[in-house]
């Protein structure tokens, strides 16, 4: 039998113009393995995947990195990884409770809504030159035997 899994990429579902800010699914919890235990459902970009109480903690670990007054104020928000806040807001960040097929959310997958208050973020959002949601973060990365080591 020939493996089949899906590398995704988390695009804008939903963007609204009028308030600025734009909607999706920020990491999609895997539901469904393979006899070895391996997803057959979904992987991130760079192979790694999480199952749905994974997904729930970094969800929860990044609001609650949200209460910290500097970084709200500093909007909390980068753009590609460059590490400089201020581009967004985050307005919205929750596990999904039930699928949300307007923007191809499923039970147990990470949705966040980003207010943009960057104006050249919005305008490379509106050129469709950003075009999806990623995360940045650490996490220790396991296979059989053990844990393989850091991801940053």
């Amino acid at each position: 039998m020939e493996e089949i899994r899906k590398s995704i990429e988390m695009p804008i579902a939903k963007i609204d113009k009028t308030s600025r800010i734009i909607y999706g699914v920020v990491y999609k919890a895997s539901k469904e393995f393979d006899e070895n235990g391996n997803p057959v459902d979904y992987e991130d970009t760079q192979g790694n995947w999480a199952k749905p109480e994974e997904v729930k903690k970094a969800c929860h670990s990044f609001n609650k990195k949200l209460q910290n007054r500097k970084v709200a104020f500093n909007g909390g928000v980068d753009k590609q990884h460059n590490e400089v806040a201020g581009y967004g807001i985050v307005v919205e960040s929750y596990i999904a409770k039930v699928a949300e097929p307007d923007i191809n959310a499923g039970v147990g997958d990470w949705v966040a809504a980003i207010e943009v208050t960057d104006n050249a973020c919005w305008g490379e959002i509106e050129k469709q030159e950003i075009t999806g949601f990623s995360i940045g973060g650490k996490a220790k990365i396991a296979e059989k035997g053990g844990a393989k080591g850091e991801q940053g």
